[in-house]
C-alpha cells in the first residue's frame, strides 16, 4: 500500500520531476563537458597558442556553467515541493488508515511506536526517494555516460578501472545487515521513548502523587542510554558505509594514475588525452563514490518501510459495505446468532442472542469478561461478528452507511476524552453546525449549562490536557451534552459513571434516569447499585444471557444477578468517596470468613484501612511479600503475570466487592501476580499484622482460612 502511495505521488507531480531531470541532464552536460575539454584546451588551445579556439572553448564552459546553475536551483526547488509533498501523503496515508481501524489495532500499536513512525520513518522513506531522484539519477547516469566515454578514449584503462571500481561496494556488502539490525533496534527504542514521554505527560499526577519522578526518570534514563549506545554504533557503521568507498577510491585513483602515466610516456595516449582521461575518471569516480555515500539512505529507508508496512499492512476489521440509509429505527436492536472474538478460536460471544426494546432505560451487566462490553461494541458497530448479524429494526447494520448508523446514536464512555479548545468546541463536537441555543439546550439536559455560567468566560472556557482543568463530573457532563446535541434515538453509556466519585456518580446517574424518560438508554454497567434503577435489566455470563428482568424480579430469582448483588452490597462509603466502611454481614460471604461469630467479624471489619488508589497504579508486583489482604470498595483491578521471559498477560479484572491477597493472612509468600487498578479504585486493606492478633484469639477463624489456604496451594 505504501508503495502505491510512493508511485502515486511521485507520477502525480509530473513537473516537478521533469525539472528535476532536466537539471541531471543539463548537470551531467557540464560535468563531461569540462572534463573533456582539457583535451581541447591543452591539444587544440593552449599548445598550438590559438586564442580563438581558447576563446570558444572557454564561452561554451561558461554559457553551460550558468545553465547548469539556473537548472539547480530550479531543481532544488522542485526537490523541496516534491519532498514536502511526499510527506503530506505518506502522513496523510498513513492518518486515514488509523481512522479506519478498531480497537485491535490500538491494542497491538503503542502510541509512541505510532509517533515514531510519523516524525521518523515517513522522513527517512521521504529522504531515500529525493535521494534516488537527485543524487541517485545523477550518479547512476554519471558513471554509465563516464564508462561509455572513458572506453571510447582508452578500452584497457577502462577495463582496469571497471574491475577495480568493485572495491566500492565491498563494504556495503559487509555492513549492509548490521546496518539494518541496528537501525530496527534504534527505532523499537525510539518508540519506547515516546510512548514514555507520552505516558508521563499523561499521567504526571499520579507520577508526582505517587512520588515516581525517580522511577520514571530512571526508566527514560535507561531507554535513552541504549538508543545513545545503538546510536553510537549505527552512526559508527553508516560513517563507515561512506568512508570506506572513499578508500576505494583513493586507491583506485592511484593505479589509474599509475598506469596512465605509463601509456602516456609510451606515446599511446597525448597530455591532453591523459589529463582529460583521468578527469572524466574523476568525476566516474566521485559518482561511484556518490552512488556509494547514498546506500545508507537505502537501508534506512528499508528498515522504515518495513514498519511502516506493519501498520499499513492492518486490514480494517470494519469497513463500508452498504450505501443505504438506516432508518430511523424505533422498535428494537437484535444481535441474532452472533460469534465473535478477539482471538481466533476463543470466541467470547457464540451463538448468542439478544434482543432489545427502544423504550426506557436497559442496563446490561455481568461478572468481567462476560461479554458485556462486546455486545456494545456490536451495536456500535465497532467491531463485525464473524457469524450471525446486528439488526436495528431487522436491518444488518452492514448493509447500511456507517454515518447514518452513527447518525442515530450517542455515546458516553468511562473515560471522556475532552479536546484542547473552548467547552463549546467540545460539545459541538456532536453537531459541528450547532447554533448556541442548540448548544445550550444539549448543557441543560446534561446538567452542565448552570456550572458552565459560573465560569469566567462561560463556553468559552478553554479546556487544557484532555480536561484536566475540570472536575470528572463535568468532564462526563460535557461528554453526555455532545451525545445529546445531535438528538439520538438511542444513548449508549459504557461505565459512563465508574470513575466518578460517589456523590458526583450519583448526581449524574440521577441525570441520566430523567433522559430515559424521553429516549432510549443502553448502559453497560458493573455497578449494579445503578442498573437497579433501569427498566429492564440484561445478565450475560460467559457469553450467554442468564437472566432477564427487572431489579426486584432478578433478586427473587436468586441466580447470579443475586450473587453479584451480595457481592457488591455492605459497603459504606464516605461523602466524596474518600474513605470506607465494610459491615459484617458482608465478611461473613466471603468464603474463609463463612460460620465465624459476629463479635470476631464486628472487629474484623474494624480493622480494615480505606485506601484510594489513581488509575494505572501498582498495587503491588509479582514476586513482592505479601502481608495485606484487600477488598474493591469501589474501582476495577487487573491481575497481571509476568512470564520468565518478563511477558506480562491479564489473567483476570476484579470489580467492586471483589477481594484479593487472602493469602497473606495466614503467611507471608511471594505475591503470584501483580494487581494494577484499571479505573480510580478504594480498597480496603487488611494487614496480616493487624489481623494475626485477632486470629490467635478465635480458632474458628485461624481454621476457616487453613481450609480455604488448603484448596488454594
Amino acid at each position: 500500500m505504501l508503495w502505491k502511495t510512493i508511485v502515486a505521488s511521485v507520477r502525480s507531480s509530473p513537473f516537478f520531476i521533469s525539472v528535476i531531470v532536466f537539471g541531471v541532464l543539463i548537470d551531467l552536460l557540464f560535468r563531461y563537458l569540462s572534463s573533456l575539454s582539457y583535451k581541447y584546451l591543452i591539444d587544440k588551445a593552449l599548445l598550438p597558442r590559438d586564442i580563438e579556439a581558447l576563446a570558444i572553448i572557454v564561452g561554451i564552459l561558461v554559457a553551460i556553467g550558468l545553465l547548469n546553475v539556473i537548472t539547480g536551483i530550479s531543481s532544488d526547488y522542485a526537490k523541496a515541493r516534491l519532498g514536502a509533498k511526499l510527506l503530506f501523503d505518506y502522513r496523510i496515508a498513513l492518518f486515514r488508515h488509523m481512522q479506519a481501524q478498531s480497537h485491535r489495532f490500538y491494542e497491538r500499536f503503542q502510541v509512541g511506536d505510532l509517533l515514531a513512525r510519523y516524525s521518523d520513518d515517513i522522513p527517512e522513506i521521504q529522504a531515500a526517494v529525493l535521494q534516488a531522484l537527485g543524487a541517485g539519477l545523477l550518479s547512476v547516469s554519471s558513471v554509465a555516460i563516464g564508462l561509455g566515454i572513458l572506453f571510447t578514449m582508452e578500452w584497457k584503462l577502462t577495463l582496469l578501472a571497471f574491475g577495480g571500481s568493485i572495491l566500492l561496494f565491498v563494504p556495503y556488502r559487509m555492513l549492509k545487515s548490521r546496518s539494518l539490525a541496528l537501525a530496527d533496534t534504534y527505532y523499537v527504542h525510539l518508540g519506547k521513548f515516546n510512548g514514555s514521554v507520552d505516558e508521563n505527560m499523561k499521567a504526571y499526577r499520579v507520577i508526582r502523587v505517587f512520588d515516581l519522578r525517580q522511577s520514571m526518570l530512571a526508566k527514560v534514563e535507561g531507554i535513552l542510554r541504549t538508543m545513545a549506545s545503538v546510536g553510537v554504533k549505527r552512526n559508527f557503521v553508516d560513517a563507515n558505509l561512506n568512508r570506506l568507498p572513499l578508500l576505494g577510491v583513493s586507491i583506485l585513483t592511484a593505479i589509474i594514475l599509475a598506469y596512465g602515466s605509463y601509456l602516456t610516456f609510451d606515446g599511446r595516449l597525448t597530455v591532453g588525452e591523459f589529463i582529460a582521461y583521468n578527469s572524466v575518471f574523476a568525476t566516474v569516480g566521485q559518482s561511484m563514490y556518490g552512488i556509494a555515500t547514498i546506500l545508507p539512505y537505502f537501508l534506512a529507508a528499508k528498515t522504515s518501510l518495513q514498519r511502516l508496512h506493519q501498520v499499513m499492512e492492518w486490514k480494517p476489521e470494519v469497513t463500508e459495505r452498504g450505501d443505504k440509509e438506516l432508518p430511523t429505527v424505533h422498535s428494537h436492536i437484535e444481535l441474532r446468532d452472533v460469534t465473535f472474538a478477539y482471538v481466533p478460536g476463543e470466541p467470547i460471544l457464540q451463538h448468542f442472542d439478544l434482543s432489545i426494546p427502544l423504550s426506557g432505560y436497559t442496563s446490561i451487566v455481568g461478572t468481567s469478561g462476560s461479554g458485556k462490553s462486546t455486545v456494545l461494541q456490536l451495536m456500535l458497530r465497532f467491531a463485525d461478528p464473524e457469524s450471525g448479524a446486528v439488526k436495528y429494526d431487522g436491518q444488518d447494520i452492514r448493509e447500511a452507511r456507517y454515518a447514518s448508523l452513527l447518525g442515530q446514536v450517542g455515546i458516553v464512555f468511562q473515560d471522556s476524552i475532552l479536546f484542547h479548545g473552548s467547552i463549546r468546541d467540545n460539545i459541538s463536537i456532536g453537531k459541528l453546525d450547532a447554533t448556541d441555543e442548540e448548544i445550550e439546550e444539549a448543557a441543560r439536559a446534561a446538567g452542565i449549562h448552570e456550572t458552565i455560567a459560573t465560569f469566567q468566560d462561560g463556553y468559552h472556557t478553554i479546556v487544557r490536557n484532555h480536561g484536566d482543568n475540570l472536575s470528572g463530573g463535568q468532564r462526563q457532563r460535557i461528554a453526555l451534552a455532545r451525545a445529546l446535541l445531535r438528538k439520538p434515538n438511542i444513548l449508549f453509556l459504557d461505565e459512563a459513571t465508574s470513575a466518578l466519585d460517589p456523590d458526583t456518580e450519583q448526581s449524574v446517574n440521577e441525570t441520566i434516569l430523567s433522559l430515559s424518560r424521553s429516549k432510549t438508554i443502553i448502559s453497560v454497567t458493573h455497578r449494579l447499585a445503578y442498573a437497579a434503577m433501569s427498566d429492564r435489566i440484561i445478565v450475560l455470563d460467559k457469553g450467554k444471557v442468564t437472566e432477564s428482568g427487572p431489579h426486584e424480579q432478578l433478586l427473587e430469582h436468586n441466580g447470579l444477578y443475586r450473587r453479584m448483588w451480595e457481592k457488591q452490597k455492605g459497603f459504606v462509603l464516605s461523602r466524596g468517596g474518600g474513605s470506607a466502611q465494610v459491615q459484617a454481614e458482608r465478611l461473613s460471604g466471603l468464603p474463609f470468613f463463612q460460620g465465624i461469630e459476629q463479635g470476631a467479624l464486628d472487629q474484623i471489619s474494624r480493622l480494615f484501612v480505606a485506601e484510594k488508589f489513581e488509575a494505572g497504579t501498582t498495587v503491588f508486583e509479582q514476586g513482592d511479600q505479601g502481608d495485606t489482604f484487600y477488598l474493591i470498595a469501589r474501582g476495577r483491578v487487573e491481575i497481571v503475570k509476568s512470564s520468565d521471559s518478563g511477558e506480562r498477560s491479564r489473567v483476570a479484572v476484579l470489580e467492586d466487592g471483589d477481594h484479593f491477597g487472602e493469602i497473606a493472612l495466614m503467611q507471608h509468600i511471594p505475591r503470584t501476580a501483580s494487581v494494577v487498578t484499571l479505573t480510580p479504585c478504594l480498597l480496603l486493606s487488611l494487614s496480616y499484622d493487624h489481623f494475626h492478633p485477632l486470629m490467635m484469639n478465635y480458632s474458628s477463624i485461624r481454621e476457616a482460612l487453613e481450609a480455604t489456604l488448603k484448596t488454594r496451594m
